[in-house]
């Protein structure tokens, strides 16, 4: 039954074709037992061969997730008695409702550092321990108490690694003791999602994964800029694919927000709308930007607006404060394009990989699993950094590396690009295109590079 299912998935990979895999392999191997003289034959085999490669690596890593999913959601073949018309829209009204309720304890935190006027090293240090327990709290109130219980296939957190106690006193992040201060907000917020977690239907989603991250703006948070600051979550469906979320502003007043699943025509929010659109601005990184961007700017006639922390910038494509967000560089991971990327289709947007989106204009999501190697990764294609690498020690400085092996590559590492537009910059799409198309032909310096 498990391979019926294996072999039902694969064929419903995007861009797989099941049936073409064996004759490219037969093909390849008599051809490698014939004498060739024409040595254009044998490059172009040997770039056939490559490529074959290539792909079935990313279809392995993809079905080793698959396979996880399936194995933690223990499938039924039960009816349910109850029946949700709008189950995804429920949990996105429970996941805001969360959000609002560890929203005063995220406030008190924040409240700490922007209080502490001690300067130098020593506010920095108390400064990175009041993020440091409040993200790793917040998420281990999600992850062991509002979604446990096996409701979901799987649920991967940024801060998976932290260990977390705040069951007995004193209260402990890691190495780091809670201030007793902050004991009593704690549990009142964790009483409150205990109460919320009953809300959530404990058959309905065993097919989704959830991806968590409870603090997105981690320099933002710990420097007093917390206007930018937003919680995410977001759930997958079993291929992998965005179909619900949430982002929400913790610390603006009011609190913004925006959730949706698309599949449900759900839409909602409270967004910070901009006085003027900018449906014609870019969306950029800190004000950097990669020449293969520049040059899509100049090209496109866009403005440059500068913008941090990936949360808050699909928020800002939202409230029209920008039209697209591209960006062929990385240094952003999974947790922060789940949830963005599920709103973002609810109103009518998109986000999607850069290089399928050039190649033919393919709108085609990241693979939010749970995983042990990179779901998303090309041999050959992504340049090793400080950001990615999964060995640190393998990055040097000053040396371009095009990586070859999967294991390299951290698991949640978004390494192929990024396309995000809201609805009203989405009909700019073939101009996008076509202005990507003139940009990467003008020369090696104007090509993407997908770190």
């Amino acid at each position: 039954m498990l391979k019926l299912v294996v072999s039902t998935l694969l064929l419903l990979l995007p861009g797989t074709n099941a049936f073409a895999v064996a004759p490219t392999s037969f093909r390849v191997s008599r051809q490698s037992h014939t004498k060739l003289a024409d040595s254009k034959v044998v490059a172009d085999l040997t770039d056939e061969n490559v490529a074959l490669r290539n792909e079935l690596i990313r279809k392995d890593a993809i079905i080793e997730g698959l396979l996880t999913t399936l194995k933690a959601t223990a499938m039924s073949t039960q009816v349910d008695a109850v029946h949700h018309v709008t189950p995804l829209t429920d949990l996105v009204l429970v996941a805001k409702e969360a959000c609002d309720a560890v929203t005063p304890m995220l406030q008190a935190f924040y409240e700490k550092i922007a209080a502490n006027k001690d300067g130098g090293s020593a506010k920095l240090k108390a400064d990175a321990t009041y993020f440091t327990i409040a993200d790793g709290i917040v998420q281990h109130m999600f992850i062991n108490t509002l979604l446990a219980g096996g409701k979901f296939a799987q649920i991967v957190g940024e801060e998976d690694e932290s260990e977390i106690n705040i069951i007995s006193k004193p209260y402990t992040v890691d190495d780091l003791e809670v201030p007793e201060e902050f004991n009593g907000i704690i549990e009142n917020t964790l009483s409150k999602l205990k109460a919320l977690a009953g809300r959530i239907d404990e058959t309905a989603h065993r097919q989704l994964t959830v991806f968590v991250d409870p603090i997105d703006g981690t320099r933002e948070f710990a420097t007093g800029h917390g206007e930018y600051v937003t919680i995410l979550m977001g759930f997958n469906d079993p291929t992998g694919h965005p179909v619900a979320g949430i982002m929400y502003r913790p610390l603006t007043e009011p609190c913004y927000w925006a959730g949706g699943a698309a599949s449900e025509d759900c839409k909602l929010g409270l967004l910070d709308m901009a006085e003027t659109p900018h449906p014609r601005g870019m969306l950029v990184t800190d004000g950097k930007v990669s020449p293969f961007l520049s040059q899509l700017i100049d090209e496109l006639g866009y403005e440059r607006i500068n913008s941090v922390a990936s949360g808050n910038r699909a928020m800002m494509l939202l409230e029209g404060k920008g039209g697209a967000y591209i960006r062929d560089t990385g240094g952003f991971a999974k947790w922060d394009t789940s949830a963005a990327n599920a709103v973002l289709e609810a109103y009518g947007g998109c986000m999607a990989k850069l290089p399928k989106f050039l190649e033919d204009q393919t709108l085609e999501s990241y693979t939010h699993l749970k995983t042990t190697k990179n779901l998303d990764f090309n041999p050959n294609q992504v340049h090793l950094t400080l950001s990615n690498a999964k060995d640190k020690s393998q990055w040097m400085k000053g040396v371009d590396v095009l990586v070859t092996d999967v294991d390299t590559i951290k698991e949640y590492s978004c390494c192929q690009g990024l396309v995000a537009l809201d609805k009203v910059c989405i009909g700019d799409l073939p101009a996008i295109h076509e202005a990507m198309l003139k940009v990467k032909s003008e020369g090696l310096w104007s090509k993407p590079v997908f770190t």
